[in-house]
């Protein structure tokens, strides 16, 4: 029959209260997941919605903005051939007037520049000695050491002497 030890197996206790919570919680979780998902379907549906009539709304107004681009672009070009009559008007009556004062403004310039020109030439040139003086003096200082200015004193005295003698 029946056997009463079996009942203090712990292991046997712990099977069978794992399936009876189970059993229990099954029923409740299948419920809320079902829930839960019913809830996100939903939300997506919503979203899809708004996306499609923002969608319908863009093209809309993207049309409407083709149709202003168009007239904005007709205008654009009538402007633009109004001011090109007007330029070349203009121009015409510049270059004449560029033309003379050029002409006057050129002898001058020459005059001008032929004066400058002899300016930095002769600057230049006493600038050139001024700093090869500097150079040389500094090369001369930085390269004859004391005894080396010693033994050239000597040996021009020793030339000099003998040219004496």
């Amino acid at each position: 029959m029946f056997d009463i030890s079996l009942l203090n197996n712990s292991t046997l206790w712990v099977a069978t209260s794992f399936i009876i919570f189970v059993v229990v919680c099954y029923q409740p979780a299948k419920n809320q997941i079902i829930n839960s998902l019913d809830k996100k379907i939903n939300e997506l549906k919503k979203e899809l919605n708004d996306s499609k009539r923002l969608k319908e709304e863009a093209e809309k107004l993207y049309k409407s903005h083709l149709i202003k681009q168009k007239q904005n672009l007709e205008k654009i070009k009538k402007l633009n051939d109004d001011a090109k009559n007007q330029a070349n008007l203009i121009k015409k009556k510049i270059e004449n007037e560029l033309n003379m004062n050029m002409k006057r403004k050129e002898a001058n310039f020459k005059l001008i520049s032929s004066q400058m020109e002899s300016k930095i030439q002769d600057d230049l040139k006493e600038e050139i000695l001024k700093q090869t003086l500097k150079f040389t003096e500094f090369r001369i200082k930085k390269h004859l050491k004391k005894k080396h200015n010693n033994q050239l004193i000597e040996e021009s005295l020793n030339k000099l002497s003998g040219h004496f003698s």
